[in-house]
């Protein structure tokens, strides 16, 4: 799926947020932010596009970046792309020929990653919900707390410490999959308001969803975060696995 473009290309349109750089496109990552839920728009979504535009330089990977849905309809650009990566999106960000589109880019090839508000996106569709592997289902605001690491196996978790004491905006989730396999998990005891006791996932993945490779992380909530060296090694090994299946 990988494209070769001889020629770096960097283009700014206000109107749309597009950004396009394709360096030595080691992989294709398409970053989507479009929001349609106010006021609950992320203020940290420029601080993710700018940990992205890093991150795309230091690890030479091609990067497309928007908020503009008709990128759905652009079927050979949408295919051309190795992962794409909802990143605090939220509400109904797609039409029904867009979320066509996505599903038939998922089923012939193409990858998913999920970062914080992407799972306040779209949550009265159920395929996406089982793409995603659960839904929001509320949050009791930002708190520091920590988080358990459970499997330090993963790209997107192999330098993680097993404790991580980090403050974040806790959602809750319902409708977990259960074939999705739990990275992070965090512990309730350590803030208030939690509502999954029993057991409370962070950060997961799928190896196999229609064919393709998904993950998500409640991570992601305020702008600090993406200046944060443990939270963009998390971010870059998830997408990196995402987008090529390497371990």
């Amino acid at each position: 799926m990988i494209k070769h473009i001889l020629i770096s290309i960097l283009f700014f349109s206000f109107g749309t947020e597009l950004l396009a750089m394709n360096l030595n496109d080691r992989f294709q990552v398409l970053l989507y932010t479009k929001s349609e839920t106010y006021p609950w728009r992320h203020d940290s979504i420029s601080n993710g596009v700018e940990m992205f535009k890093e991150l795309s330089r230091a690890n030479q990977f091609g990067l497309t970046w928007t908020d503009d849905a008709e990128i759905f309809n652009d079927h050979e650009r949408l295919n051309s792309m190795d992962v794409v990566v909802f990143m605090n999106t939220s509400g109904d960000i797609l039409d029904d020929e867009q979320k066509e589109a996505f599903q038939e880019y998922i089923r012939n090839g193409g990858n998913f990653v999920g970062i914080h508000g992407a799972s306040f996106t779209m949550m009265e569709w159920d395929w996406y919900i089982e793409l995603l592997g659960g839904v929001w289902n509320g949050h009791p605001g930002i708190h520091t707390a920590t988080v358990d690491v459970e499997d330090r196996a993963h790209p997107a978790t192999s330098h993680m410490p097993e404790k991580w004491i980090v403050t974040e905006e806790w959602y809750n989730f319902e409708r977990l999959s259960d074939n999705i396999n739990v990275l992070m998990a965090v512990d309730e005891n350590t803030y208030e308001g939690g509502l999954m006791s029993d057991y409370h996932p962070v950060a997961w993945y799928q190896e196999d969803f229609e064919g393709a490779r998904t993950f998500y992380t409640l991570m992601g909530h305020g702008e600090r975060m993406y200046e944060n060296e443990l939270f963009r090694q998390h971010i870059l090994g998830a997408v990196w696995w995402a987008a090529t299946g390497h371990r």
